[in-house]
Protein backbone atom coordinates (compact mmCIF):
# COMPACT_ATOMS: atom_id res chain seq x y z
CA UNK A 1 0.00 0.00 0.00
CA UNK A 2 3.19 2.76 0.76
CA UNK A 3 4.12 1.84 -3.17
CA UNK A 4 0.58 3.46 -4.68
CA UNK A 5 0.31 5.91 -2.17
CA UNK A 6 3.45 7.14 -3.05
CA UNK A 7 3.18 6.70 -6.44
CA UNK A 8 -0.04 9.61 -5.86
CA UNK A 9 1.98 11.52 -3.75
CA UNK A 10 4.66 11.94 -6.75
CA UNK A 11 1.68 12.77 -8.75
CA UNK A 12 0.96 15.46 -6.97
CA UNK A 13 4.75 16.84 -6.50
CA UNK A 14 4.85 16.94 -10.22
CA UNK A 15 1.35 18.50 -10.87
CA UNK A 16 2.45 21.28 -8.54
CA UNK A 17 5.69 21.73 -10.26
CA UNK A 18 4.50 21.43 -13.86
CA UNK A 19 1.57 24.47 -13.27
CA UNK A 20 3.95 26.35 -10.89
CA UNK A 21 8.28 25.80 -11.45
CA UNK A 22 8.69 28.98 -9.77
CA UNK A 23 7.67 26.36 -6.45
CA UNK A 24 10.34 24.17 -7.47
CA UNK A 25 12.89 24.72 -4.89
CA UNK A 26 10.37 25.49 -2.15
CA UNK A 27 8.90 21.63 -2.61
CA UNK A 28 12.19 20.65 -2.01
CA UNK A 29 12.07 21.89 2.03
CA UNK A 30 10.10 19.14 2.85
CA UNK A 31 10.83 15.56 3.90
CA UNK A 32 7.90 13.42 3.61
CA UNK A 33 6.99 10.93 6.66
CA UNK A 34 3.93 8.61 6.49
CA UNK A 35 1.76 7.86 9.43
CA UNK A 36 -0.82 5.73 10.71
CA UNK A 37 -4.24 6.76 12.39
CA UNK A 38 -3.29 10.93 11.82
CA UNK A 39 -6.29 11.28 9.39
CA UNK A 40 -6.15 14.91 8.11
CA UNK A 41 -2.06 15.58 6.61
CA UNK A 42 0.46 17.54 9.07
CA UNK A 43 3.42 19.82 8.39
CA UNK A 44 5.81 21.46 10.94
CA UNK A 45 7.42 23.49 8.09
CA UNK A 46 9.87 21.13 8.08
CA UNK A 47 8.19 17.77 7.23
CA UNK A 48 4.76 16.80 5.92
CA UNK A 49 3.16 14.28 7.52
CA UNK A 50 0.55 12.32 5.41
CA UNK A 51 -1.54 8.98 6.32
CA UNK A 52 -1.24 6.73 3.44
CA UNK A 53 -4.64 4.56 3.76
CA UNK A 54 -6.67 8.61 3.82
CA UNK A 55 -4.24 9.92 0.99
CA UNK A 56 -5.57 6.94 -0.90
CA UNK A 57 -8.90 7.35 -0.15
CA UNK A 58 -9.20 11.17 -1.08
CA UNK A 59 -7.65 10.20 -4.13
CA UNK A 60 -10.24 7.83 -4.96
CA UNK A 61 -13.00 10.43 -4.40
CA UNK A 62 -11.13 13.32 -6.09
CA UNK A 63 -7.58 13.16 -8.33
CA UNK A 64 -6.70 16.70 -7.77
CA UNK A 65 -6.88 16.43 -4.07
CA UNK A 66 -3.39 15.52 -3.30
CA UNK A 67 -1.57 18.24 -5.02
CA UNK A 68 -4.32 20.60 -3.75
CA UNK A 69 -3.46 19.64 -0.20
CA UNK A 70 0.56 19.61 -1.21
CA UNK A 71 0.09 23.52 -2.60
CA UNK A 72 -2.17 24.39 0.68
CA UNK A 73 0.76 23.35 2.65
CA UNK A 74 3.38 24.66 1.15
CA UNK A 75 1.29 28.58 1.30
CA UNK A 76 1.08 28.10 4.97
CA UNK A 77 5.24 27.88 5.00
CA UNK A 78 5.45 30.36 2.45
CA UNK A 79 3.35 32.70 4.21
CA UNK A 80 5.01 31.92 7.70
CA UNK A 81 2.37 30.73 9.39
CA UNK A 82 3.25 27.81 11.21
CA UNK A 83 5.77 30.17 12.73
CA UNK A 84 3.53 32.91 14.07
CA UNK A 85 4.50 32.54 17.91
CA UNK A 86 1.20 33.95 19.91
CA UNK A 87 -1.85 34.58 19.23
CA UNK A 88 -4.98 35.26 21.51
CA UNK A 89 -7.21 32.59 19.53
CA UNK A 90 -5.45 29.60 18.43
CA UNK A 91 -8.74 28.50 16.50
CA UNK A 92 -9.80 31.56 14.81
CA UNK A 93 -6.45 32.20 13.56
CA UNK A 94 -6.36 28.61 11.99
CA UNK A 95 -9.78 29.39 9.68
CA UNK A 96 -8.02 33.06 8.67
CA UNK A 97 -4.85 31.38 7.31
CA UNK A 98 -6.82 28.33 5.45
CA UNK A 99 -8.81 31.14 4.10
CA UNK A 100 -6.00 33.37 3.13
CA UNK A 101 -4.28 30.60 1.68
CA UNK A 102 -7.81 29.06 -0.34
CA UNK A 103 -7.82 33.04 -1.91
CA UNK A 104 -4.39 32.42 -2.97
CA UNK A 105 -5.30 28.95 -5.04
CA UNK A 106 -8.64 30.28 -6.06
CA UNK A 107 -6.53 33.09 -7.90
CA UNK A 108 -3.96 30.74 -8.92
CA UNK A 109 -6.55 28.54 -10.54
CA UNK A 110 -8.16 31.32 -12.28
CA UNK A 111 -5.46 32.12 -14.06
CA UNK A 112 -4.47 28.97 -15.64
CA UNK A 113 -8.18 27.58 -15.67
CA UNK A 114 -7.81 25.28 -18.47
CA UNK A 115 -4.95 24.27 -17.54
CA UNK A 116 -4.43 23.61 -14.10
CA UNK A 117 -5.11 20.69 -11.53
CA UNK A 118 -6.90 22.84 -9.33
CA UNK A 119 -10.75 22.78 -9.40
CA UNK A 120 -12.56 25.50 -7.10
CA UNK A 121 -16.12 25.54 -6.62
CA UNK A 122 -18.43 28.22 -7.43
CA UNK A 123 -19.85 27.94 -3.52
CA UNK A 124 -15.50 28.43 -2.69
CA UNK A 125 -15.26 31.59 -4.64
CA UNK A 126 -18.68 32.69 -3.44
CA UNK A 127 -17.37 32.71 0.53
CA UNK A 128 -14.29 34.24 -0.66
CA UNK A 129 -15.92 37.16 -2.12
CA UNK A 130 -18.39 37.56 1.20
CA UNK A 131 -15.41 37.13 3.42
CA UNK A 132 -12.93 39.84 1.23
CA UNK A 133 -15.88 42.25 1.10
CA UNK A 134 -16.12 42.51 4.83
CA UNK A 135 -12.57 42.02 5.76
CA UNK A 136 -10.75 43.64 3.02
CA UNK A 137 -7.21 42.64 3.43
CA UNK A 138 -7.27 38.86 2.27
CA UNK A 139 -3.75 37.92 4.27
CA UNK A 140 -4.19 35.59 7.22
CA UNK A 141 -3.05 38.58 9.65
CA UNK A 142 -6.34 41.06 7.55
CA UNK A 143 -9.09 38.44 8.38
CA UNK A 144 -8.23 37.61 11.80
CA UNK A 145 -7.94 40.93 12.78
CA UNK A 146 -11.44 41.33 10.68
CA UNK A 147 -12.67 39.35 12.99
CA UNK A 148 -11.42 40.26 16.30
CA UNK A 149 -13.24 43.87 14.95
CA UNK A 150 -16.39 42.69 13.55
CA UNK A 151 -18.68 40.08 14.66
CA UNK A 152 -20.24 40.06 11.48
CA UNK A 153 -17.07 38.82 10.13
CA UNK A 154 -16.35 36.44 12.50
CA UNK A 155 -19.63 34.81 11.61
CA UNK A 156 -19.06 34.49 8.19
CA UNK A 157 -15.57 32.91 9.09
CA UNK A 158 -16.53 30.41 11.43
CA UNK A 159 -19.63 29.02 9.15
CA UNK A 160 -17.67 29.21 5.83
CA UNK A 161 -14.32 27.64 7.35
CA UNK A 162 -15.06 24.35 7.21
CA UNK A 163 -15.01 24.68 2.81
CA UNK A 164 -11.08 25.72 3.52
CA UNK A 165 -10.43 22.91 5.44
CA UNK A 166 -7.48 20.66 4.11
CA UNK A 167 -4.73 20.32 6.77
CA UNK A 168 -4.07 19.70 10.14
CA UNK A 169 -2.21 22.95 12.25
CA UNK A 170 -1.52 20.83 15.47
CA UNK A 171 2.17 21.08 14.92
CA UNK A 172 1.99 24.88 14.53
CA UNK A 173 4.59 27.15 16.71
CA UNK A 174 1.50 28.57 18.34
CA UNK A 175 0.53 24.99 19.78
CA UNK A 176 2.04 24.73 23.39
CA UNK A 177 4.88 22.46 23.20
CA UNK A 178 2.71 19.82 25.13
CA UNK A 179 0.52 20.22 22.27
CA UNK A 180 2.92 19.74 19.77
CA UNK A 181 4.18 16.46 21.52
CA UNK A 182 0.77 14.96 22.23
CA UNK A 183 0.12 14.50 18.58
CA UNK A 184 4.03 13.87 17.86
CA UNK A 185 4.00 10.74 20.55
CA UNK A 186 0.04 10.08 19.90
CA UNK A 187 0.12 10.03 16.14
CA UNK A 188 3.59 10.12 14.68
CA UNK A 189 6.75 9.53 16.39
CA UNK A 190 7.81 6.90 19.01
CA UNK A 191 6.93 7.68 22.56
CA UNK A 192 10.50 8.47 24.44
CA UNK A 193 10.46 7.65 28.15
CA UNK A 194 9.48 11.01 30.18
CA UNK A 195 11.38 11.92 33.27
CA UNK A 196 14.40 13.81 34.45
CA UNK A 197 17.64 13.27 32.71
CA UNK A 198 20.38 15.56 32.36
CA UNK A 199 21.01 16.99 28.26
CA UNK A 200 23.74 16.72 26.49
CA UNK A 201 24.88 20.06 27.31
CA UNK A 202 25.22 18.78 30.86
CA UNK A 203 22.60 21.09 32.18
CA UNK A 204 20.84 19.45 35.98
CA UNK A 205 17.72 19.07 36.02
CA UNK A 206 16.53 19.88 32.42
CA UNK A 207 13.82 16.73 31.83
CA UNK A 208 13.28 14.98 28.35
CA UNK A 209 10.57 17.25 27.54
CA UNK A 210 12.83 20.54 28.51
CA UNK A 211 14.66 19.40 25.89
CA UNK A 212 12.36 18.80 23.44
CA UNK A 213 11.00 21.86 24.00
CA UNK A 214 14.56 23.36 22.97
CA UNK A 215 14.84 21.03 20.10
CA UNK A 216 10.96 22.36 19.21
CA UNK A 217 12.13 26.11 19.54
CA UNK A 218 15.42 25.79 17.48
CA UNK A 219 13.71 23.46 14.61
CA UNK A 220 11.24 26.10 14.40
CA UNK A 221 13.37 28.95 14.42
CA UNK A 222 15.69 27.38 11.15
CA UNK A 223 12.70 26.49 9.54
CA UNK A 224 11.25 30.19 9.31
CA UNK A 225 14.45 31.31 8.66
CA UNK A 226 14.35 28.71 5.15
CA UNK A 227 10.97 29.93 4.66
CA UNK A 228 11.72 33.53 4.72
CA UNK A 229 14.64 32.90 2.62
CA UNK A 230 12.26 30.56 0.08
CA UNK A 231 9.68 33.65 -0.02
CA UNK A 232 12.30 36.13 -0.98
CA UNK A 233 13.40 34.10 -3.76
CA UNK A 234 10.24 33.71 -5.32
CA UNK A 235 9.02 37.13 -4.86
CA UNK A 236 11.65 38.12 -6.74
CA UNK A 237 11.10 35.58 -9.44
CA UNK A 238 7.44 36.67 -9.80
CA UNK A 239 8.34 40.27 -9.62
CA UNK A 240 11.09 39.92 -12.67
CA UNK A 241 8.67 37.63 -14.42
CA UNK A 242 5.07 39.05 -13.70
CA UNK A 243 3.83 38.78 -17.34
CA UNK A 244 4.92 35.27 -17.96
CA UNK A 245 3.03 33.86 -14.67
CA UNK A 246 0.16 36.52 -14.69
CA UNK A 247 -1.33 39.23 -12.62
CA UNK A 248 -2.84 36.74 -10.30
CA UNK A 249 0.69 35.64 -9.35
CA UNK A 250 1.70 39.10 -8.73
CA UNK A 251 -0.39 39.42 -6.19
CA UNK A 252 0.72 35.78 -4.92
CA UNK A 253 3.83 37.86 -4.53
CA UNK A 254 2.42 40.52 -2.99
CA UNK A 255 1.12 38.12 0.01
CA UNK A 256 4.38 37.22 0.65
CA UNK A 257 4.79 40.02 2.20
CA UNK A 258 3.53 38.60 5.66
CA UNK A 259 6.49 36.01 5.49
CA UNK A 260 9.09 38.79 4.57
CA UNK A 261 7.66 41.34 7.01
CA UNK A 262 9.65 41.64 9.83
CA UNK A 263 7.96 42.49 13.39
CA UNK A 264 9.92 45.53 15.35
CA UNK A 265 10.75 44.59 19.01
CA UNK A 266 8.84 47.66 20.66
CA UNK A 267 11.41 47.92 23.63
CA UNK A 268 14.14 48.42 22.40
CA UNK A 269 12.65 50.49 19.47
CA UNK A 270 11.61 52.89 22.65
CA UNK A 271 14.79 52.64 24.26
CA UNK A 272 16.35 54.31 21.52
CA UNK A 273 14.69 57.24 22.22
CA UNK A 274 16.64 57.94 25.16
CA UNK A 275 18.61 60.81 26.02
CA UNK A 276 21.65 59.92 27.61
CA UNK A 277 21.96 61.85 31.50
CA UNK A 278 23.79 61.22 34.57
CA UNK A 279 21.62 58.75 37.06
CA UNK A 280 22.68 57.92 40.75
CA UNK A 281 23.89 53.82 39.94
CA UNK A 282 26.62 51.58 40.44
CA UNK A 283 28.15 51.62 36.81
CA UNK A 284 29.42 48.15 36.27
CA UNK A 285 31.48 48.87 33.14
CA UNK A 286 33.89 50.98 34.26
CA UNK A 287 34.54 49.08 38.02
CA UNK A 288 36.95 45.99 37.94
CA UNK A 289 35.95 43.63 41.02
CA UNK A 290 39.21 41.91 41.01
CA UNK A 291 40.70 44.37 42.27
CA UNK A 292 38.18 45.85 44.24
CA UNK A 293 38.14 42.29 46.07
CA UNK A 294 41.71 42.35 46.30
CA UNK A 295 42.07 45.75 48.26
CA UNK A 296 39.89 43.80 50.70
CA UNK A 297 41.30 40.83 51.02
CA UNK A 298 45.32 42.65 51.68
CA UNK A 299 44.33 45.84 53.09
CA UNK A 300 41.46 44.71 55.41
CA UNK A 301 38.24 46.64 54.89
CA UNK A 302 40.14 49.03 52.18
CA UNK A 303 39.27 48.16 48.74
CA UNK A 304 42.12 49.65 46.16
CA UNK A 305 38.97 50.94 43.67
CA UNK A 306 35.78 52.50 44.61
CA UNK A 307 33.21 51.88 42.35
CA UNK A 308 31.93 55.02 40.38
CA UNK A 309 28.35 56.42 41.64
CA UNK A 310 27.44 57.45 38.72
CA UNK A 311 26.36 55.94 35.79
CA UNK A 312 25.02 57.20 31.99
CA UNK A 313 21.90 55.57 31.23
CA UNK A 314 19.11 56.52 28.59
CA UNK A 315 16.48 58.21 30.08
CA UNK A 316 13.74 59.57 28.71
CA UNK A 317 12.60 63.17 30.16
CA UNK A 318 10.67 64.83 27.60
CA UNK A 319 8.76 62.91 25.32
CA UNK A 320 5.59 63.36 22.68
CA UNK A 321 3.40 61.05 21.50
CA UNK A 322 0.91 62.07 18.82
CA UNK A 323 -2.18 60.11 17.56
CA UNK A 324 -3.29 60.52 13.85
CA UNK A 325 -7.42 60.64 13.96
CA UNK A 326 -7.76 60.83 10.76
CA UNK A 327 -8.27 57.27 9.74
CA UNK A 328 -9.28 54.10 10.76
CA UNK A 329 -6.90 53.84 14.13
CA UNK A 330 -9.93 52.52 16.53
CA UNK A 331 -10.07 53.85 20.06
CA UNK A 332 -9.80 50.41 21.44
CA UNK A 333 -6.27 49.91 19.70
CA UNK A 334 -5.17 53.37 20.15
CA UNK A 335 -5.83 52.48 24.12
CA UNK A 336 -3.56 48.91 23.56
CA UNK A 337 -0.60 50.91 21.90
CA UNK A 338 -0.63 53.75 24.56
CA UNK A 339 -0.86 51.34 27.34
CA UNK A 340 1.91 48.66 25.90
CA UNK A 341 3.85 51.93 25.55
CA UNK A 342 3.91 53.01 29.37
CA UNK A 343 4.48 49.29 30.08
CA UNK A 344 7.71 49.18 28.22
CA UNK A 345 8.62 52.29 29.45
CA UNK A 346 8.24 51.95 32.97
CA UNK A 347 9.22 48.02 32.90
CA UNK A 348 12.86 49.12 31.44
CA UNK A 349 13.13 52.34 33.53
CA UNK A 350 13.27 54.62 30.71
CA UNK A 351 11.61 57.15 31.97
CA UNK A 352 12.90 59.62 34.94
CA UNK A 353 10.70 60.47 37.97
CA UNK A 354 10.05 63.80 36.73
CA UNK A 355 8.60 63.86 32.74
CA UNK A 356 7.15 66.32 30.68
CA UNK A 357 4.83 63.86 27.86
CA UNK A 358 2.89 65.58 25.62
CA UNK A 359 -0.04 63.36 24.52
CA UNK A 360 -1.65 64.93 20.83
CA UNK A 361 -4.59 64.09 19.19
CA UNK A 362 -4.43 65.36 15.53
CA UNK A 363 -6.17 64.56 11.75
CA UNK A 364 -5.76 67.85 9.50
CA UNK A 365 -5.30 69.97 12.50
CA UNK A 366 -4.85 69.65 16.20
CA UNK A 367 -7.51 68.47 18.07
CA UNK A 368 -6.57 67.45 21.94
CA UNK A 369 -3.12 67.97 23.69
CA UNK A 370 -2.43 66.32 27.08
CA UNK A 371 0.22 67.52 29.01
CA UNK A 372 1.32 65.06 31.92
CA UNK A 373 3.92 65.00 34.25
CA UNK A 374 3.52 61.40 36.00
CA UNK A 375 3.00 57.97 34.68
CA UNK A 376 0.78 57.54 36.56
CA UNK A 377 -1.60 59.98 35.12
CA UNK A 378 -0.84 58.84 31.71
CA UNK A 379 -2.16 55.63 32.83
CA UNK A 380 -5.28 57.11 34.64
CA UNK A 381 -6.24 58.77 31.12
CA UNK A 382 -5.49 55.96 28.92
CA UNK A 383 -9.01 54.02 29.69
CA UNK A 384 -11.25 57.43 29.37
CA UNK A 385 -9.14 58.48 26.01
CA UNK A 386 -12.03 59.80 23.36
CA UNK A 387 -10.26 60.21 20.03
CA UNK A 388 -11.54 63.28 18.56
CA UNK A 389 -11.26 64.59 14.84
CA UNK A 390 -11.16 61.93 12.00
CA UNK A 391 -10.31 64.41 9.18
CA UNK A 392 -7.85 64.61 7.06
CA UNK A 393 -4.39 63.70 7.30
CA UNK A 394 -1.76 65.90 7.70
CA UNK A 395 1.14 65.15 10.15
CA UNK A 396 2.92 68.74 9.97
CA UNK A 397 0.38 70.44 12.81
CA UNK A 398 2.08 68.38 15.64
CA UNK A 399 5.41 69.54 14.25
CA UNK A 400 4.91 73.31 14.32
CA UNK A 401 2.99 73.04 17.27
CA UNK A 402 5.71 71.21 19.28
CA UNK A 403 8.24 74.00 17.49
CA UNK A 404 6.23 76.75 18.99
CA UNK A 405 6.05 75.51 22.38
CA UNK A 406 10.15 74.77 22.09
CA UNK A 407 10.75 78.63 21.09
CA UNK A 408 8.13 79.96 23.92
CA UNK A 409 10.07 78.49 26.42
CA UNK A 410 7.13 76.08 27.42
CA UNK A 411 8.64 72.86 27.30
CA UNK A 412 12.26 71.56 26.47
CA UNK A 413 13.46 70.06 23.47
CA UNK A 414 11.65 66.77 23.52
CA UNK A 415 14.03 63.25 23.34
CA UNK A 416 12.04 62.27 20.98
CA UNK A 417 8.08 62.26 19.34
CA UNK A 418 6.21 59.13 18.29
CA UNK A 419 3.60 59.80 16.14
CA UNK A 420 1.12 56.81 15.70
CA UNK A 421 -0.77 56.14 12.57
CA UNK A 422 -2.75 54.11 9.98
CA UNK A 423 -2.07 55.98 6.94
CA UNK A 424 -0.09 58.21 4.84
CA UNK A 425 -0.14 62.11 5.08
CA UNK A 426 1.86 65.32 4.81
CA UNK A 427 5.52 65.69 6.74
CA UNK A 428 7.11 68.79 7.03
CA UNK A 429 9.90 69.68 4.78
CA UNK A 430 12.44 69.93 6.66
CA UNK A 431 14.02 67.85 9.51
CA UNK A 432 13.12 68.68 13.07
CA UNK A 433 15.61 69.00 15.81
CA UNK A 434 14.50 66.08 18.07
CA UNK A 435 14.21 62.49 17.03
CA UNK A 436 10.93 61.49 14.85
CA UNK A 437 9.28 57.55 14.47
CA UNK A 438 6.13 57.09 12.68
CA UNK A 439 4.69 54.06 13.77
CA UNK A 440 2.42 52.80 11.32
CA UNK A 441 -0.80 50.44 12.56
CA UNK A 442 -0.79 48.06 8.90
CA UNK A 443 -2.26 44.76 8.40
CA UNK A 444 -0.95 44.55 4.39
CA UNK A 445 2.29 44.82 5.86
CA UNK A 446 3.43 47.64 4.34
CA UNK A 447 5.30 49.87 5.27
CA UNK A 448 4.76 53.64 3.95
CA UNK A 449 7.63 55.81 2.63
CA UNK A 450 8.68 58.64 5.29
CA UNK A 451 11.07 61.57 5.28
CA UNK A 452 14.62 60.13 5.52
CA UNK A 453 15.19 62.19 9.10
CA UNK A 454 12.57 59.81 10.53
CA UNK A 455 12.25 56.49 11.61
CA UNK A 456 9.59 54.13 10.38
CA UNK A 457 8.19 51.08 11.83
CA UNK A 458 5.27 48.90 11.23
CA UNK A 459 2.88 47.21 14.10
CA UNK A 460 0.39 44.73 12.75
CA UNK A 461 -2.71 45.12 14.93
CA UNK A 462 -2.64 41.72 16.75
CA UNK A 463 0.43 41.86 17.68
CA UNK A 464 -0.73 46.20 19.63
CA UNK A 465 -3.25 43.34 21.43
CA UNK A 466 -0.86 40.42 22.60
CA UNK A 467 2.09 42.63 23.55
CA UNK A 468 2.17 42.50 27.39
CA UNK A 469 3.78 43.97 30.43
CA UNK A 470 7.52 43.28 30.03
CA UNK A 471 7.44 40.40 27.29
CA UNK A 472 9.45 42.70 24.85
CA UNK A 473 12.94 42.70 26.81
Amino acid sequence: MTEQAMQIWSLAIEEVLLAYHFLVNATGHFSFVWTSGAGSPLTDGQRIYMDEEALIRAFARDRDWPAHALLHMLLHCMFGHPFRRKVQEGDLWDRACDIAVEKVISDLAREREEESFLSVSGEVREALFRIENRAGVMTAEGIYNACMDDPRVREDVERLSPLFFMDDHSLWRNRDAAGRRKVKRGLLLPDPEDGKEESESGEPGMTAEDLEDLIDERAFRNAEKKWRNEARKVQMELDNFQNRFGSRAGRFADQLGSILWEEIDYGEFLRNFGAVQETLKISDDAFDIAYYKYGLEIYGNIPLIEPLEFAEEKRIRTFVIAIDTSGSVQGEIVQSFLQKTVDVLRSTGSFTRMVDILLIQCDAQIQTMERITDMDQLEDLIPRLVLRGFGGTDFRPVFDFVDRRIREGKMEMPDGLLYFTDGVGAYPEKAPEYKTAFIFNRDDHISPNVPSWAIRAVLSTDSIRLLKKNELE
